[in-house]
Formats: C-alpha cells, structure tokens, sequence
C-alpha cells in the first residue's frame, strides 16, 4: 500500500506554479536604459527560438514540485494480517535498593541483580514473534515505562536504560501488582499474564499485597513470580572504603508463591543464569489469543525517488536556461 508520511506538504505543491504566474504578472521596474549595439540580432535570435522555449518551465516546475514530494516522504506500506496469534506480557521489575547485591556471575564476572534481570528480561523478549509486552518498574513508587505494545524493540531499549534506585530505594509489590492489574484488565481474559521480578518484600506503598492479590484474581491476571537472588549473605557495594559488605537480604517466597498459586501462575527462584530456561519454555506453552493489529507493517522510504528525479530536472532546466538567448 502506497502511501505519504508527511501529508500536509501536498498543499504546497501548486506552490511553484503560483511563484513562476506572479513573476511573470509582476510589471518591469522602470530603470535606466542601456542600449545593446546588436540589439536587433538579438531580438532576431529570439524570434526565431523554438516556440517550447517561451512557454511555461516545465522541467522547473516539475523539479520543484518533485522536491516537495520528497519532503511528503512517499512510502510503500507492507501491512501485517489484521489478526495474528500471540500473548500479552507485562513485564513488572523491581529496582528498588536491595537490586544492587551483586550475587551473580556471568561470564566470569561479578553483576548486580537488577543488571541480571535486565538481561533475562531481554532474552525473553528477543524470543518473542507476535506477542506484545509492556514495562512496569517499581520502588517506593511504581510507574508504567511502557504500555503494552508490539514494538519490543523499543521496549529493549527502555529495559536497558532502566537504573537502580530510579523509583526510589523501598519496594512497593503491592502498588506495582495493582498498576500491572490496571494495564491488563482491558485484555482478552487468557492474555492477562504478569512477570513479577522482585528480590524483596513489601516495604512501601499504598496498596497492600492482600488487596493487589484480590484485584489480580478479580481481573484474572496470572502471576508468575520470579524470586531474584541467593539467599544468606550477599555481596553489597557501599563498603567503608567504597568495596563490598556482607548483608542478608531476605525474600518473602511466601507472599510470591501465594501470587503464583492463587492466580494460576507459576514461581520461579533465579539464582543463576542458567535459571531462566524453564520461564522461556512456560512462555512458550501459554495460549495464544487473535491480536489485532491496525495499520502495522513494515515501511519502506521512497523519498530519495523523486529527490533524484526533481534534482535531474533542476540541473536540465538550468543547463537549457545557459543556452537560451534572450533579448
């Protein structure tokens, strides 16, 4: 399907017909004269030019009006089936202060848990063709980063960009439970999936696990909650001398198994990266509902089409204007 991006420039495209009628109306300034000694060969010459040469610049006015379809930006729209299988996730984070214990090594290498959840998080999105996700984080507060949408591109682009502490340092499960609630109860009833990824218990906010849990069962949200790292004592930064401190750092796997169970979800406890296998595969296994998607496709630019085209027409009606004698 063809179509324009940028559809208000078509209203300029008379726009170089109008320039060239008002320039050629506009009265000759009264100035001194000077007197050519063959002004009469001259004027001979120009009678005897082709008559298309005094007619209206079409190479001109054709190149400028291409120039302003350029700047429409013509495009060629592939569009997606009106209805395409596939689930819709929402993704809820916690990055609350107890995210920065560094207990996991990838690649040899020491990495925080909110580093570690941005990575399985990733991964499952890479996974995914044809579902749709969105992005909650929460702290002392929750807010939405992004709704649920199909563009996970640009939702990986927001996951990498997340930092600790960016909601502040408590952890409110039960705001961030609610809200997920708020953004999947307009879905289709099988579609209504939470990940919960939290290594806490709930600290803030003014929803309470209980009543959070009650509005999820209400809407059947599904909740599968993943327990995020090793439990005792922890590597923590903030030591005296700016290195690493030994802290217990406890997760309430009661509460998120109570979650999972309730609304007919699943828990999971990552504790490596390798922990992260068995959520893919669940993914996999969930039902799948018709998404409509309107007007969704791939675009492909033909802008530089009729840039080329009118810039060859510029240069040609440049290069007839040298050539051209006129009295």
């Amino acid at each position: 399907m063809f179509e324009f991006a940028s559809l208000a420039w078509l209203v300029a495209l008379p726009l170089p017909v109008l320039i060239w009628r008002r320039l050629r109306r506009r009265p000759p300034r009264r100035q001194a004269a000077l007197f050519h000694p063959h002004a009469e060969l001259l004027a001979q010459l120009a009678a005897e030019l082709p008559t298309h040469a005094r007619r209206l610049p079409w190479l001109w006015l054709a190149g400028c009006m291409l120039l302003i379809l350029a700047l429409a930006r013509p495009q060629w729209v592939t569009l997606h089936p009106d209805d395409y299988p596939g689930r819709d996730l929402m993704f809820a984070i916690d990055v609350s202060g107890s995210m920065r214990a560094e207990d996991f090594i990838v690649n040899e290498s020491r990495i925080n848990r909110l580093d570690m959840v941005k990575a399985v998080v990733d991964r499952l999105l890479a996974q995914r063709q044809g579902d749709r996700a969105g992005l909650i984080v929460f702290g002392d507060d929750a807010f939405t980063l992004a709704p649920v949408t199909h563009d996970l591109a640009l939702l990986r682009t927001l996951l990498h960009d997340i930092k600790n502490g960016i909601a502040g340092e408590k952890t409110a499960l039960g705001d961030a439970l609610a809200l997920a609630v708020k953004r999947l109860r307009d879905r289709p009833p099988q579609s209504r999936i939470l990940f919960l990824f939290t290594d806490g218990t709930n600290t803030a906010g003014e929803f309470s696990p209980a009543d959070a849990l009650a509005l999820a069962k209400h809407y059947k949200v599904r909740i599968y909650a993943v327990g995020i790292g090793k439990a005792g004592k922890v590597a923590y930064p903030g030591g005296p001398s700016g290195g690493t401190i030994a802290a217990e750092l406890p997760l309430d796997e009661t509460l998120l198994q109570q979650f999972a169970t309730e609304t007919g979800g699943h828990y999971y406890r990552i504790e490596s990266s390798e922990d992260v296998k068995p959520i893919i595969a669940d993914i996999d296994k969930l039902e799948t509902v018709a998404i409509h998607f309107e007007n969704i496709g791939e675009h492909a630019d033909w802008y530089w089409l009729p840039l080329l085209l009118g810039l060859v027409m510029l240069f040609i009606a440049q290069r007839r204007g040298m050539t051209e004698v006129l009295p």
